[in-house]
């Protein structure tokens, strides 16, 4: 149980420090959007392990990017937090949302509402409007960090077939 403890933790400090030295090779930068890796292994945790765990993975994985990133100390744990919770809501023992169409839809959901969770209080009392934020940041985000975890989830897909035969 606690090998399975580690290996998740290895996995979420091994994605932090990919989200934050190279995803910008996967940004957009005329629009400024960057993809999130880290939100999906937490609602990868969240659906394969329960709302328990994924919060407890959110949390970690957003208060270490919270104290690299040095802004905002607890907003990124908070949203990865509700994201994993949110994800462990889809936890069934036969993993039925494991496959790729389920978990795409399970990682948007979840990435929207932490992003949004986010993006609403990080541009609280400043002049951007609301409709910006959904549409420029919540949407943008989380519609790019899926089409990117295609990637992800192809890896693993490749992965339980080869366990099988």
């Amino acid at each position: 149980m606690i090998i399975s403890y580690l290996k998740y933790f290895l996995i979420l400090v091994l994605l932090i420090l990919l989200q934050k030295s190279l995803v910008w090779l996967l940004a957009i930068t005329n629009y400024n959007i960057t993809p999130d890796i880290v939100i999906i292994a937490v609602v990868y945790i969240g659906v394969k392990r329960g709302s328990i765990d994924g919060s407890i993975g959110g949390f970690i994985s957003g208060l270490i990017l919270d104290i690299l990133s040095g802004t905002f100390l607890g907003l990124l744990a908070l949203s990865y937090s509700v994201a994993g919770f949110i994800a462990g809501y889809f936890k069934r023992e036969e993993d039925k949302y494991l496959t790729k169409y389920y978990f795409l839809l399970i990682l948007f959901l979840c990435s929207f509402i932490g992003n949004f969770i986010y993006f609403e209080i990080y541009f609280q009392g400043t002049v951007v409007l609301f409709w910006e934020v959904l549409t420029k940041y919540v949407t943008s985000t989380s519609t790019y960090t899926t089409l990117i975890s295609i990637i992800f989830v192809v890896i693993l897909k490749r992965k339980e077939t080869e366990k099988v035969y």
